[in-house]
């Protein structure tokens, strides 16, 4: 994938009237984030910069202040508050009309670092993944697993609508939208990417930094992979301190391969390598 920001036309090829009768089915969770006045829509993943996207989006729709101070947690504001308001639903009432007339940007990570991050994510919250639990570790007290069993798991259900911690990334209005323009951001290089975006969407120029800071977030450690450790039982109980090992360490070639044929889509789609480059982070 680029370094930058890749801006994608696509032939519209669907009537407005087709497109309009076709979102009312397609926006379920993770709901798009809507911007009326600047004619923006934001599709996000979970596990693949939400807190960071999201927070850049409240920026630009003058919400990211009012958001923080209603709860330190960006997504606690977005479901209780903003998601309920009558400008969510004028905006989405307003982007059913006339769809065609929004800029469409997302938000992508790499597939196999996500998916990583899935992991450490069901560990952490072993209590909202509960049939998980039961499938992995049965009436076993000690919440642990590998991360290859991990993939097998995700090997059993339907991607496409499972949790959304670790559905693919594709969401559904990108199926069945043709936008007249679609942003795709590489969660790896937006900090220097977002500035290019805001100068050619006529957006103020905003810190990226200001939205990095999440106590949400795992730490990763940094240097090269060690030897695999993919079969290895893993404890991340204590969310934002637990030190996680370099996500190719997580990998051997068997599960490359798996983890691309369950991401074909959002490999394919976003462009990513379906190889892991052991040298680079």
């Amino acid at each position: 994938m680029l370094r930058t920001f890749v801006a994608r036309r696509r032939k519209r090829n669907k009537s407005t009237r087709q497109i309009a009768a076709n979102l009312h089915s397609v926006t379920y969770g993770p709901q798009p984030i809507v911007d009326l006045r600047n004619k923006i829509v934001l599709l996000w993943s979970a596990k693949a910069g939400s807190v960071f996207a999201i927070k850049w989006m409240f920026k630009h729709m003058g919400l990211l202040e009012e958001a923080l101070a209603f709860h330190p947690w960006i997504h606690c504001y977005r479901m209780n508050v903003f998601c309920l308001s009558d400008r969510y639903k004028a905006a989405v009432e307003d982007f059913f009309q006339s769809p065609l007339s929004y800029r469409v940007i997302k938000f992508v990570r790499s597939p196999f670092k996500r998916a990583v991050s899935s992991y450490v994510h069901v560990l952490q919250n072993a209590e909202r993944n509960s049939d998980l639990v039961e499938t992995l570790v049965g009436a076993e007290q000690k919440f642990t697993f590998s991360f290859d069993q991990f993939v097998g798991y995700l090997g059993t259900i339907d991607l496409r609508n499972s949790d959304v911690h670790y559905r693919t990334q594709t969401h559904q209005l990108e199926r069945e939208l043709s936008p007249g323009s679609l942003f795709l951001l590489n969660l790896d290089h937006s900090m220097e990417s977002l500035p290019k975006l805001e100068s050619y969407l006529g957006l103020p120029q905003t810190d990226p930094q200001q939205y990095r800071i999440s106590s949400h977030h795992a730490t990763r450690s940094l240097g090269a992979p060690a030897q695999f450790i993919g079969d290895q039982l893993f404890e991340f109980s204590d969310r934002g301190q637990a030190s996680v090992p370099d996500y190719r360490s997580f990998y051997n070639r068997d599960l490359e391969q798996r983890v691309y044929h369950l991401y074909a889509e959002d490999f394919l789609r976003y462009g990513f390598s379906t190889v892991i480059n052991r040298r680079d982070p």
